[in-house]
């Protein structure tokens, strides 16, 4: 009797195998043989659910930012206030780079051949975090801890001076620290007049 495969399982597998070589070995030095060797599957399978090794690098992409997404959504429900939870968003952008598996695929996504996956990333993350911030400074104005006109124009500020501390090639050991500075810098620009946090 042949063996049944659930094709959302072996998909996420051959997805995960191709996180794992693209951060060990870089998106431009992976060929699809190395990701059906580290999936332990043959060539032919890898092409039952990817056209392309391109197309694998959207799947990666994809979870590393549904990954981020459900992270930074979880510890914003988990607060309170429209502040704290401003800055759990921060604070889940600093921690990205403390976890081991995560590091290195930051690593290599932050090296020029990889300029395009890392691309990607920002534009599928930006897209899922925007209404989410939005909601926050929404909760801030309600809450009168923020004071700004236009929510959405506000979130994409605040994500993109979150994202600057990245793209200014801020190195990961310092990424913590320039992150706090810039939800501090965030919190002023939305008209917060609490105390530092």
């Amino acid at each position: 009797m042949p063996r049944v495969v659930d094709r959302e399982a072996r998909r996420a597998e051959l997805v995960s195998a191709a996180a794992a070589v693209f951060a060990r070995r870089g998106v431009a030095n992976t060929a699809v043989s190395d990701i059906v060797k580290a999936a332990g599957v043959a060539q032919g399978t890898f092409y039952l659910y990817f056209d392309s090794k391109d197309a694998a690098i959207l799947a990666v992409v994809e979870q590393v930012a549904q990954t981020i997404f459900e992270s930074t959504s979880a510890r914003v429900a988990a607060a309170s206030s429209a502040v704290d939870k401003l800055l759990a968003v921060g604070a889940v952008l600093s921690e990205l780079g403390a976890r081991p598996e995560a590091a290195a695929l930051v690593d290599q996504m932050h090296r020029p051949e990889n300029r395009v996956l890392h691309d990607r990333l920002a534009h599928d993350l930006t897209g899922r975090l925007v209404p989410l911030l939005a909601e926050v400074v929404e909760q801030g104005v309600v809450e009168g801890a923020f004071r700004v006109d236009d929510t959405r124009a506000a979130a994409w500020f605040v994500l993109a001076g979150l994202q600057s501390v990245e793209l200014a090639g801020t190195a990961l050991g310092e990424m913590p620290a320039a992150l706090a500075k810039a939800t501090g810098f965030a919190l002023r620009a939305l008209g917060y007049q609490g105390p530092r946090p």
